[in-house]
């Protein structure tokens, strides 16, 4: 086992009100808990089994294969999800930001096995919920008509999940490095707004989540400056 993995499955019966407080505006504005104001949302997670984490660099939240029973919303900094092929090539599937949450799908499936690897990039700040709680409904639920709303937002992430899985394998399924580039910088493009984009990716990360190899991308963006069909400078890029 990784000598920075953290075991984060311990849960106290509810989070203590002060670390509410502190991060109830973040929580509220995450599409999980869409409908809810702050009172009321903070009346629900103190029903409910939760637990924050704080993570140094490195530290890995879930390994890859392991059974994982949470719903995890980044608070603070910034998660990478990377998984390994049979030749123990890392390949990264997404960088989870402030605010976004994840382990949210598998963590529902009956093997609530991670595909993934999730390691802390940075020192960062995690919010745990025990999914089978967040969903479980009895008929003395306090909770019945606040747990009908997270399931009803979690049909809606579930969806735009799987609009961003067909994302990704558009990008990785064209024939060479170039249109692999291409259609990843139209697509951050398309997400930005702007004509000129920041991506979140190291040249290492990029090549990474494109499934090339580094000094490969390094020569074909090279080759696309200079051919002026795009222009960048380090993580900043526009297509001409």
């Amino acid at each position: 086992m990784n000598k920075n993995y953290f075991k984060c499955e311990e849960f106290s019966s509810h989070i203590d009100s002060n670390v509410a407080v502190k991060y109830i505006h973040n929580l509220k504005n995450i599409k999980l808990f869409e409908g809810f104001s702050e009172e009321s949302l903070m009346l629900f997670l103190s029903s409910i089994k939760s637990k924050l984490l704080k993570l140094k660099k490195g530290d890995i939240v879930f390994n890859e294969g392991e059974n994982f029973s949470s719903l995890c919303v980044l608070l603070e900094w910034e998660i990478l999800p990377t998984n390994s092929d049979e030749f123990g090539n890392r390949n990264i599937i997404d960088v989870i930001k402030e605010n976004q949450m994840f382990a949210e799908v598998f963590s529902f499936t009956s093997r609530k096995e991670s595909p993934v690897t999730a390691q802390a990039n940075s020192n960062s700040t995690i919010f745990l919920i025990d999914t089978a709680e967040l969903i479980s409904i009895g008929n003395d639920d306090q909770n019945l008509v606040d747990k009908h709303i997270i399931i009803s937002n979690l049909l809606n992430i579930f969806a735009d999940k799987n609009l961003i899985l067909l994302s990704k394998i558009e990008v990785l399924s064209r024939r060479n490095i170039r249109e692999k580039i291409m259609r990843f910088l139209e697509g951050q493009k398309e997400k930005s707004g702007k004509s000129i984009f920041e991506i979140p990716y190291s040249r290492k990360d990029m090549a990474d989540f494109l499934g090339v190899d580094r000094s490969a991308l390094s020569r074909e963006l090279s080759r696309l400056k200079e051919e002026k069909i795009i222009d960048y400078d380090k993580n900043s890029f526009k297509i001409l």
